[in-house]
């Protein structure tokens, strides 16, 4: 999956980087040899988990542990995962930070980063934002919709994931939605990044994480009740679901 020149660099990377332990939650479904009515096959969990497991096979400060959704129901639920491929991870002090799909193109150098943030302990937004989210008293749900083409998605997965290590409140989630297109038509996801903050506002376009910080603060509050106007850069949301490639950190 991950080309050994590569794979070369990456280890380099984690023995210089890496702190401490960053623990990997992969769910994904029992493979199916006939079709099943009603049971939609997981096309990308087979590549996300070879990926993982390359991933993991780099370095000992990276765990890794693999889980059948439909046979443990109740750890899913606990770790808010309710669809597959769905990837958890855990730094020392317990935040989970979710990403659903294939992490490829793009969000897989954000991946391989937010590892480093979680081992190293350090929420990679400015400090003016991390004071804004320390504000927040309530549970916030913020979920990023990517997709792997997109070069302006891995700016908001950053803004969300960090708040989330400085407030555990904020319940961070990046969703590649070209792989689940229900929630595509839920949402109506025409570009990406699109924000949704409690099911209730949605912010398009890449905007800071300041920004980020202050509406999720506002709409936890009650106080922002409509859709913020973006200026913030997007792309468009275009082709079939599928794995993608590897953008190589």
């Amino acid at each position: 999956m991950i080309p050994l020149k590569e794979q070369e660099i990456l280890r380099q990377k984690f023995a210089q980087e890496l702190v401490h332990q960053v623990k990997i939650d992969f769910f994904t479904q029992k493979e199916l040899g006939i079709y099943v009515p009603g049971k939609e096959p997981c096309p990308t969990c087979r590549p996300t988990q070879e990926l993982l497991q390359e991933l993991a096979s780099l370095t000992d400060k990276i765990s890794l542990r693999l889980h059948v959704l439909e046979e443990e129901p109740e750890l899913a639920r606990s770790m808010g995962v309710d669809r597959v491929p769905a990837i958890v991870l855990r730094g020392r002090d317990g935040v989970a930070l979710k990403f659903f799909g294939f992490p490829g193109g793009y969000e897989f150098p954000e991946l391989v980063d937010t590892i480093v943030h979680l081992s190293r302990e350090e929420a990679p937004v400015p400090e003016e934002a991390q004071r804004h989210i320390r504000q927040l008293k309530q549970d916030v749900l913020v979920r990023v919709f990517v997709t792997p083409t997109c070069p302006y998605c891995p700016q908001m997965a950053r803004a969300a994931y960090g708040l989330a290590m400085v407030n555990p409140k904020v319940h961070a989630e990046v969703v590649e939605v070209s792989q689940f297109p229900e929630l595509s038509k839920r949402y109506n996801v025409r570009a990406v990044p699109l924000t949704v903050i409690n099911e209730r506002v949605a912010i398009p376009g890449a905007i800071p994480a300041k920004v980020l910080a202050e509406q999720i603060v506002k709409v936890a509050s009650q106080t922002l009740t409509r859709t913020p106007t973006s200026s913030g850069e997007s792309s468009p949301v275009e082709g079939e679901p599928k794995a993608g490639g590897l953008i190589l950190p």
